[in-house]
């Protein structure tokens, strides 16, 4: 791995993580909204993800940045530091997959605004976001991680940076089935409308404009 993508790397995650922090400091001491919070309603079984999903990004950070300062994966006990794949066009898959999902991130920064927020709470009654990249996604920011993840072991190709990328794919996933649950009880039939018409991680019909008319000109849409 050369030093270009090193940096490449190493930038991103930077950029994510400063982002996220402004954003959670100005909601705090501008808006004086708490933006982190685990709700006493919270089951153990969310609780437990949550905190699964933070270890393993910690631990993924912590190796993506020993992989860069030895990129000889000597460190790593074996198989975890085999190189599985190791091409250009891999690594060029890689970097179109993490700039993409940055994108998605951005767009759904960008979107949230002052309703950004990390953990539900049921009293504050935020308003459901469906414009913008929400029309595309229900969760652009967790398909953000899947994407960079999986970026991350096309550019590296060790089996441990694929064994991460499995876990919080998984993690992600049964995060999503939980706060589909909660804000089913708390938007009712919006949030069953906005199910009906855009997807859990990606909508193709909307990214692929001429399938869509095409569909929509064999069913047409009734208004009531």
């Amino acid at each position: 791995m050369n030093g270009y993508l090193a940096y490449f790397q190493i930038g991103v995650f930077i950029t994510y993580i400063t982002l996220f922090t402004w954003r959670i400091l100005y909601l705090r001491w501008h808006e004086g909204v708490r933006a982190i919070s685990v709700s006493a309603s919270s089951n153990r079984r969310r609780g437990f993800l949550t905190t699964c999903l933070i270890a393993s990004l910690i631990a993924w950070f912590v190796i993506m940045i020993s992989c860069i300062l030895y990129p000889d994966s000597s460190f790593l006990p074996f198989p975890l530091g085999s190189r599985l794949i190791d091409s250009l066009h891999t690594e060029v898959v890689g970097v179109v997959l993490v700039a993409l999902g940055f994108a998605f991130f951005i767009s759904a920064w960008v979107r949230l605004g002052n309703f950004w927020r990390v953990g539900n709470r049921e009293e504050e009654n935020n308003e459901l976001v469906t414009e913008g990249v929400y029309a595309i996604s229900r969760n652009p920011i967790y398909l953000f991680f899947v994407l960079y993840l999986s970026g991350i072991f096309l550019i590296n190709g060790t089996l441990i940076f694929l064994i991460f990328a499995a876990i919080v794919t998984l993690t992600l996933h049964y995060l999503t089935l939980e706060e589909e649950v909660f804000l089913t009880r708390v938007h009712g039939v919006v949030f069953d409308n906005y199910c009906a018409v855009t997807g859990r991680y990606i909508t193709w019909l909307k990214i692929w404009p001429i399938t869509w008319l095409r569909l929509n000109s064999k069913y047409p849409l009734r208004s009531e």
